[in-house]
């Protein structure tokens, strides 16, 4: 009998803290889950609905520096904020209805140049040129490499004050590379990660997430490149494995 209730108090003890040890397990699975759900979340709002008061903002600082002198400018300015304002009004609908981008990037070289059209403005000349069959990208990575590169060029207009910006997009069948310079005033890599910059960690979590990277060099005074790689197709290695 002794034996026996040993026996049991000591299964029971191991069925306890087995459970409580798997309890332990889906509560962290859990709170990982809802760890990547938020990062998810603020990704989309910084990218979708950030970018789009941001270019309002922008657009109606150039109105106003416009309204004395072109008052025809001025109001083409207004024009892009209200379109701005429409567009973030949209995605910010779907955002709350399905948490998913309101449409997808059927193009990535027209929406770019779209993109850099709203935002133009006479005192930065921009190169742009995408080679490559955009063919060979899925409809998901084209959307991805869209929000990462928009956020590149939003960021260099915001905080680099450039007048040169270049970027250049090359698609192979086995991954899509792009590079973006200007000659702005640059800024500490290094600094910008200890301050938590939403934009610059948003662009490596899309980028890590389809198994590519995003690399920024850049130094104070000596403008600011960033360079994208995205594997397409399962491929697996870096930009020199080619």
């Amino acid at each position: 009998m002794l034996a026996a209730t040993g026996l049991e108090a000591s299964l029971s003890r191991r069925i306890r803290e087995a459970a409580d040890s798997y309890h332990g397990f889906l509560l962290n699975q859990v709170h990982e889950a809802q760890e990547a759900e938020r990062r998810r979340i603020a990704r989309e709002l910084h990218d979708r609905i950030g970018h789009g008061t941001s270019v309002a903002h922008q657009q109606l600082a150039l109105s106003e520096a416009y309204r004395a002198t072109d008052p025809a400018r001025a109001s083409a300015k207004i024009v892009v904020v209200q379109q701005a304002i429409q567009e973030t009004m949209d995605n910010l609908r779907q955002m709350t209805s399905e948490l998913h981008p309101q449409t997808p990037v059927k193009n990535l070289e027209k929406s770019l140049l779209d993109f850099l059209e709203a935002v133009g403005d006479d005192s930065v000349s921009i190169a742009f040129d995408v080679n490559g069959d955009e063919s060979w990208v899925e409809p998901r990575v084209l959307d991805e490499a869209f929000l990462i590169l928009r956020e590149t060029v939003r960021n260099a207009l915001t905080h680099g004050d450039p007048t040169i910006i270049l970027l250049k997009v090359d698609i192979a069948p086995h991954e899509l590379v792009a590079r973006a310079r200007d000659n702005g005033r640059g800024f500490d890599p290094a600094h910008a990660r200890e301050r938590g910059g939403v934009g610059l960690t948003s662009m490596r979590e899309r980028a890590e997430l389809l198994g590519g990277t995003v690399t920024v060099s850049s130094e104070p005074g000596g403008g600011c490149l960033v360079e994208l790689y995205i594997p397409l197709r399962g491929h697996a290695g870096g930009p020199d494995d080619a």
